[in-house]
């Protein structure tokens, strides 16, 4: 496989510290670049910029989560080749109208550690990967928070991604507990040549399972690339 650099767009804590098992896990020829979004900013708009700053010449964009709408939009740019979209959604997974319902000080509050275990890591999950994500999350001002999953109730991409001329790869986690099973068949139903690949694991999947997310990628590149 020819040398390839993979842009990484994290999830909602927006870091990008949570990457480690995955940057660890990347297969030779593949290089990374981490997108960290500044932790007082919570626009869409400001954060795709900050994603845009960072491709490089036949790169691809790696979006998790959070950063799916984002991901969308920046491979729109010609220096992208594909796009990889994990646990995520082009649309609001949520009904919009419940950002009403979405106030600052409810994500003041710490998540406990059963919360993180259940929607996002996994109960098998390293009592230090848990820390990690707990720490990662606690960095963020709540009223920040707050701000990005309303702007989530909010996004649509679907005539972008519709748009968009590129290969698209979505990872499910099959033990998922945050992202329902309709925003992969609303990319499906939109791009009926999206490859969606299902893999045991969390919301969480770079993380828990960064192997099997790497040899589902390499699979797609090489398969893209001799369409």
């Amino acid at each position: 496989m020819a040398i390839t650099t993979a842009i990484l767009l994290p999830g909602l804590d927006g870091t990008g510290d949570l990457f480690g098992p995955f940057i660890a896990a990347a297969p030779q020829g593949i290089s990374t670049i981490v997108v960290d979004y500044p932790t007082s900013e919570a626009s869409i708009v400001v954060l795709e910029q900050r994603a845009r700053d960072k491709l490089t010449n036949r790169c691809i964009v790696i979006a998790e989560s959070f950063s799916g709408p984002i991901g969308v939009r920046v491979a729109t740019d010609d220096r992208v080749q594909a796009l990889i979209l994990c646990n995520s959604f082009i649309s609001s997974p949520i009904l919009p109208a419940l950002r009403h319902l979405v106030f600052a000080p409810l994500f003041a509050i710490p998540i406990p550690e059963f919360a993180f275990r259940y929607f996002l890591l996994g109960q098998q999950a390293h009592p230090v990967l848990v820390e990690n994500a707990q720490y990662a999350l606690r960095r963020l001002p709540a009223s920040v928070v707050a701000q990005r999953i309303r702007q989530v109730f909010q996004t649509n991409e679907q005539n972008a991604v519709r748009s968009l001329r590129k290969p698209v790869l979505y990872l499910r986690g099959l033990s998922d507990n945050v992202v329902a099973e309709r925003s992969w068949r609303e990319l499906q139903r939109i791009r009926p040549d999206a490859q969606i690949v299902n893999i045991r694991g969390p919301h969480m999947l770079f993380q828990v399972s960064p192997v099997e997310c790497w040899r589902a990628i390499v699979k797609f590149l090489e398969a893209s690339a001799a369409g």
